[in-house]
C-alpha cells in the first residue's frame, strides 16, 4: 500500500515540477523580450538629440 502512495506522490510531484519548468521558460522568454525592449528604448534615447529647455521670455 505504501508503494502505491509513494508512486502517486512522485507522479504528482513530477507533474508539478514539469508545470513549474514550463512557467519558468515562459517567464524567461518574457524577460528576454523586456530586456530587448528596454535596450531598444535606451538606444533610441541615446541617438535622439537632447531636448534643450528654452529660457523664459524676458518679461518673466
Amino acid at each position: 500500500m505504501l508503494s502505491m502512495e509513494q508512486e502517486s506522490t512522485i507522479e504528482t510531484l513530477n507533474r508539478e515540477v514539469h508545470r513549474q519548468q514550463q512557467q519558468i521558460q515562459t517567464l524567461e522568454i518574457q524577460l528576454n523580450y523586456l530586456k530587448e525592449k528596454i535596450d531598444s528604448i535606451s538606444k533610441e534615447e541615446s541617438l535622439s538629440p537632447e531636448i534643450v529647455e528654452e529660457s523664459p521670455p524676458p518679461h518673466y
